[in-house]
């Protein structure tokens, strides 16, 4: 079952913890409004984690929220797209956005289009209107689409475009499904394109140093979201949590 991990930033004193990212688990701010979604997306418990962590980020605040892990496996596009579902159960504009562009996953999960998304836009094939795919009430998506340059390349234009403030600026939402910290510089780039982060971590995927090394020198210190019920947290970190 999805948990939240709940911890505080250490100081830097010496002989003090490392910093870990700060807490997504709090008591509701809102009541959810009753959800007209595709509930056959995800099972019940985790949207259920994802709806905690959307209230505890304050859905007023959010305008780009990216989704990443240490390594691959950890549940990442799972969460993205709950917390996403979640966001739309609120009323709000939501736009899934495939930024792993390398290895996409969303097309084969949602059954929609593969292409023209993101790498389409990158590369001038498209624009904004041509790769929007509404996949329930108040959300769409969009795809990673089609890539025939660079990766990076495609991450940069997708900066310099400024894709995300285009879709924000019409009063949407982004949640973006990135590609993991670790593994290649891709991971990192597109996390520099987001005004938020969530860290996933999966119950025995990623060990705790693997993890620090993951998220040391973010610009945006995240939130971490844990996907499990055990997990190889510090003790310290445990101690905060209350877990």
């Amino acid at each position: 079952m999805t948990e939240l991990l709940e911890a505080k930033k250490q100081s830097k004193r010496s002989g003090a913890p490392e910093q870990w990212p700060s807490s997504i688990y709090a008591r509701p701010r809102v009541p959810v409004a009753p959800a007209a979604i595709e509930a056959e997306y995800l099972p019940e418990e985790i949207l259920e984690g994802c709806r905690a962590a959307v209230q505890q980020l304050g859905v007023e605040g959010i305008t780009t929220l990216g989704v990443t892990s240490t390594l691959r496996g950890e549940g990442r596009t799972t969460m993205a797209l709950g917390l996403a579902l979640a966001l739309a159960e609120y009323g709000l504009e939501t736009v899934l956005v495939e930024l792993d562009l390398a290895h996409p996953q969303l097309g084969q999960r949602l059954s929609t289009a593969k292409y023209p998304g993101m790498g389409d836009i990158a590369e001038g094939r498209s624009e904004l209107a041509d790769v929007l795919t509404p996949i329930g009430p108040r959300i769409s998506v969009i795809p990673a689409g089609q890539v025939h340059g660079s990766i990076p390349y495609a991450i940069s234009q997708i900066g310099r475009l400024d894709v995300m403030t285009e879709i924000t600026e019409q009063s949407r939402i982004v949640v973006a499904d990135l590609p993991p910290l670790l593994g290649s510089s891709v991971g990192r780039q597109a996390a520099g394109l987001m005004a938020d982060l969530v860290l996933v971590v999966r119950a025995g995927v990623a060990p705790v140093g693997r993890i620090r090394e993951g998220i040391a020198g973010l610009a945006t210190s995240p939130s971490v979201l844990l996907n499990g019920t055990h997990s190889r947290i510090p003790e310290w970190a445990a101690r905060l949590a209350g877990i």
